[in-house]
Parts: C-alpha cells; sequence; structure tokens
C-alpha cells in the first residue's frame, strides 16, 4: 500500500467542491466542563486530528454517517471518546487507518476497528507495535549497537529516549518517554525515509598506535583471558578529552585493576 497521504491533504479536494472547510468541525470534541473533569487528557492536538477523521468519514460514508450520528450531542460524545482513544496517535497513522476502512467497511467503524487498522500499519512497515517495541528497547538496552534489532525505528527511539533512562528508570516514566519517541519516528517511517543502525566497527579494525604497546604490557601483568578486557580498550578510539573517552577509560581502568594491573591507563 502505497504511503499515506496527510489527512488535511486528502480534504482540500472535498472543500474545493463544497466550498465548505472540513479541516476543523463546528461540533466540539467535548465542552469545557468536560474536559476540566476528564483532565488534560485530551490533547487539542488530538482534537484537531480527530475532528479531521470525522470530517473524512462524512465525506466517505455521507448520509450514513449523519444516521450514525444523528443529533449534535451524539457527534460531540462521540468525538470526545475517539480523542481519548487516539491520544498519542500521530496524523500518518489516522490517515492509513482512514483508507483502509474506506476499503473495508460500509458504515462509519467504530472506535475498535478504527484501531484494528492502525495497528495493521505497524505490521505494513515491518515494525513492531509501541507496547512491543518498548519492552525489545529495555531488553536490549545494556549494548544496543550490537544488538539484532526488529527494526531500526526501535533503536533510534531508544537512542532518543536514552538508553541508561530505560535501564534505570521506572515504568511510569520511561514508558511514556519511549512511545513519544517510537510514535515519531514510526511517522518518519511511514513518511518514506529509511533508517539504518550505525555500524560498530571492532577494535581490531582500527589503529590506535598506542594499543598494541599498551595490549603486551597487560598482558604480562595479568592472566586473564583476552576477551575479558581488551573491548574496555575501546575507550581510545574516542575523540581525546571528551567526557565519554574518560568515563569509558575509567571503566577499562576499574577492570583491569580488578585482574591485577596496577599502571594508569594513557588518557
Amino acid at each position: 500500500m502505497k504511503a499515506p497521504q496527510p489527512i488535511q491533504q486528502l480534504l482540500n479536494p472535498i472543500e474545493k467542491k463544497s466550498g465548505t472547510p472540513f479541516a476543523t468541525s463546528t461540533t466540539q470534541t467535548g465542552n469545557q466542563a468536560g474536559a476540566q473533569q476528564g483532565g488534560n487528557e485530551v490533547h487539542e492536538r488530538t482534537k484537531v486530528l480527530v475532528n479531521m477523521v470525522f470530517a473524512r468519514f462524512r465525506a466517505i460514508y455521507t448520509n450514513r454517517f449523519d444516521s450514525a450520528y444523528s443529533t449534535s450531542d451524539d457527534l460531540k460524545l462521540a468525538k470526545r471518546e475517539w480523542a481519548l482513544a487516539l491520544k498519542g496517535f500521530q496524523e500518518p497513522l489516522l490517515a492509513y487507518a482512514v483508507e483502509r476502512v474506506k476499503e473495508r467497511f460500509a458504515w462509519p467503524p467504530t472506535i475498535s476497528e478504527f484501531l484494528s487498522e492502525i495497528h495493521t500499519a505497524y505490521q505494513s512497515y515491518g515494525l513492531k507495535e509501541p507496547r512491543q517495541a518498548y519492552l525489545e528497547a529495555c531488553s536490549s538496552s545494556g549494548d544496543p549497537r550490537l544488538v539484532k534489532w526488529s527494526h531500526p525505528a526501535v533503536f533510534h527511539a531508544g537512542s532518543d529516549c536514552g538508553w541508561s533512562r530505560l535501564r534505570s528508570e521506572e515504568e511510569r516514566i520511561s514508558w511514556p518517554m519511549f512511545e513519544q519517541a517510537y510514535q515519531k519516528i514510526i511517522d518518519r517511517v511511514m513518511a518514506g525515509e529509511t533508517l539504518s543502525i550505525p555500524v560498530v566497527t571492532m577494535i581490531e579494525h582500527q589503529q590506535a598506535p598506542e594499543l598494541e604497546t599498551l595490549m603486551q604490557k597487560i598482558r604480562k601483568q595479568i592472566d586473564a583471558p583476552e576477551q575479558e578486557w581488551a573491548h574496555h580498550l575501546y575507550y581510545l578510539y574516542k575523540t581525546k578529552g571528551t567526557g565519554i573517552r574518560q568515563q569509558y577509560r575509567q571503566r577499562a581502568q576499574f577492570t583491569l585493576a580488578k585482574l591485577g594491573y596496577r599502571e594508569e591507563l594513557p588518557e
């Protein structure tokens, strides 16, 4: 299936034909008191997107849409429920789902049916659903560049969220952060962007003049197998003077000291 067009772009021909703008319906998604009772869970952007989705439904289903929502109160309550259900989903996913329901349903879809079509979008692009992606990112946050990811989107969302946060923060904090980052990455994928994961160049394939000399010194002082400590010398390939190089150096120094190496590693 071709990449979905933005909902507003799909509405433009309808507006020109009818002379009536459909982007934001005059029927609100809930009155002010109702919004206060529900807290701030319905974001203003979500309201706008729901209005756009309903405008599409009205154009697609015509009289059947009017039959499904026969009064302004029915329409208002329906939009409120849809806004709650679609909170967090971005426009490309909603546009995809609108195109899918147009092909499959003769009547305006229920919320459950519409959400099912959103979930097929993940599958069609080879993506995991947000919750599955979150669990994958958390379980692979220790050394993310050496993981075989189900899709680069999971890696990039984890990077944007922060691997240390995924390892250390409570789920109530890390999950919303990851979900937001992942939805943004999904939008990029659905817009046609091809993502890739940075390739890790193994230490033996690089050149650091001091590496071989240093490794010889270490071999003479400790008996531990090389595979237990050699990878810690990766810090030599970080830019000198940077915090990340110093952090990795300290980690290497600590590990080698436990194995019996008593000299200072080069800065």
